[in-house]
């Protein structure tokens, strides 16, 4: 299972690969999510609950 470097949350669909900085192999490839919106929606998903952002911007 992939995660997320920056989230910290498990990446579901296609992940972008960000190279290590080390040569030998030393570290593990990094992950991020393809967009933000991923980070946005892995976040809602683990916390049950939008944003506060996207709640301020969301129509009523």
């Amino acid at each position: 299972m992939k995660r997320c470097t920056y989230c910290k949350h498990p990446i579901a669909g296609e992940a972008l690969p960000i190279a290590s900085e080390s040569a030998s192999g030393a570290r593990p490839t990094a992950y991020w999510h393809k967009d933000p919106e991923g980070c946005v929606k892995a976040d809602e998903a683990a916390t049950g609950q939008s944003s506060r952002l996207r709640r301020l911007l969301s129509p009523s």
